[in-house]
């Protein structure tokens, strides 16, 4: 009989709460198949059983808090141990931050006194959005889908709550995400491609956490634990900091030439996108070294100057929005930076980040760009002091050397907090940054 437990799933978790069992008493449970959902003060998490067998008893309800090591459930397999959490890689995440001094210069920090005290900040790094949950669905019926690789197997919420609506049998669907995994625009296609209408949506039983129709055309959505969080979050953001913003346009032609020139031998290369996002971490990366107060904390009446850079990467995914922490920026390089960036979507997307990888930013890039957005203003994420808007990058009429030329042009905007930096640092600091992606030859970092 194998008891599993609690995970500890990053140093600073001392709990967690159980979304959702997977598996119910008497299912068969393979190795490493996704057995519950939990959520911890960051991340909502997927954890695997460590063993094969059959679930012989659940001890922590669904929506229970409990400290980590607790026993969850029990099950009679094939070996013997607690369920681990995740991959030993996984394990190893350290928050970076946990050691720097609140005082003199440590690890990276440097802890001048600021010019006029001011209210104590939180000191602990939050990601400015984390994902937005999907009301819990009714179980899945439709049966789950072949074995197209170890992701394939891995659902999200919001996908069964597609698959039970629409009454999808996922063994039909095609996965096109990461190793096979089924994703809500394959569920969707699927629907289309057949013509099927939402019928079972309206016959399905209402929970306590599905969303209730009433009358007028209006339906009840419960908040959930996520939405309170980041409601809270937010508004403790706006309370605390005095929030001021700017911003910059940036001429992209040679960035987006280069990218159309690598990207086919890059995919080819690497498995994955050459999207922009790594040449704007560079570049934020290398002005946050150049301009440090940027790259600052408020405690109280001191200032935390970091020469380190931790760039925190929102991360769009089914269900809503999670910023995981790419931390080191500064030791790496362009390729680096894809891939460091790349492997942190891919887990938020699959629900594998540890909690200890939304801590420990000291900046944050959110870039709303693919979904059309053409400037942002964005929630400063506490206790950092900016937070930097990267929008869609857009062909545009521009003068260049008094003619009309069409170029690839970008806004780049800033929200930063007026009690650390004022307005002619952050100009500075987004000039910088202009400077960067206008000028810079990142071709050999792409060995192209």
């Amino acid at each position: 009989m194998t008891s599993v437990k609690m995970p500890q799933l990053g140093e600073t978790v001392i709990e967690g709460t159980i979304l959702k069992w997977l598996k119910q008493e008497g299912d068969a449970v393979a190795l490493d198949e996704p057995l519950f959902e939990i959520s911890t003060d960051k991340v909502d998490t997927e954890v695997p059983s460590s063993v094969a067998g059959t679930l012989t008893k659940i001890l922590v309800a669904e929506g229970e808090t409990v400290a980590v090591g607790t026993e969850v459930a029990e099950i009679n397999g094939e070996a013997a141990g607690a369920a681990a959490p995740g991959t030993p890689s996984q394990l190893a995440a350290t928050d970076s931050a946990t050691a720097q001094a609140a005082t003199a210069t440590a690890g990276g920090d440097e802890v001048p006194s600021a010019a006029t005290p001011a209210a104590p900040v939180p000191s602990t790094a939050s990601a400015p959005a984390a994902p937005l949950a999907a009301s819990t669905p009714s179980p899945v019926i439709a049966t789950q889908p072949a074995d197209r690789g170890a992701r394939s197997q891995i659902l999200s919420p919001l996908v069964r709550k597609l698959a039970a609506e629409h009454g999808v049998d996922l063994g039909q669907v095609t996965g096109t995400g990461t190793g096979g995994r089924i994703t809500k625009n394959d569920v969707l296609g699927f629907v289309a491609s057949r013509g099927a209408a939402p019928a079972a949506a309206a016959a399905a039983p209402v929970t306590a956490h599905a969303p209730v129709a009433v009358a007028g055309g209006e339906e009840i959505v419960p908040v959930t634990h996520i939405r309170r969080a980041i409601a809270e979050h937010m508004k403790m953001s706006l309370d605390v900091s005095a929030r001021a913003w700017n911003a910059v346009e940036v001429d992209m032609e040679n960035v987006a030439r280069l990218r159309e020139r690598a990207k086919g031998a890059f995919k080819t290369r690497e498995g994955f996108n050459l999207t922009y996002m790594p040449f704007v971490t560079k570049a934020v990366t290398e002005s946050l070294l150049l301009h440090p107060m940027v790259n600052s904390e408020l405690r109280g009446d001191q200032i935390a100057v970091k020469h380190f850079v931790n760039m925190g990467i929102a991360v769009s995914y089914d269900e809503g929005l999670i910023v995981p922490v790419l931390k080191g920026c500064d030791t790496m390089n362009l390729l680096g930076l894809a891939r460091g960036i790349n492997d942190l979507a891919t887990r938020a997307r699959s629900k594998k980040l540890l909690p200890d990888e939304v801590h420990g930013g000291t900046f944050t890039i959110t870039n709303p760009g693919p979904f059309g957005s053409l400037i942002s203003v964005p929630i400063i994420n506490q206790p950092q002091t900016g937070i930097l808007g990267f929008d869609t990058v857009e062909k545009r009429a521009v003068v260049i050397d008094d003619a009309i030329a069409i170029r690839h042009m970008v806004y780049v905007s800033m929200s930063w907090d007026h009690r650390v930096i004022d307005g002619a640092l952050a100009s500075q600091f987004l000039a910088r940054i202009k400077q960067n992606l206008e000028t810079w030859d990142f071709a050999e970092d792409l060995a192209v």
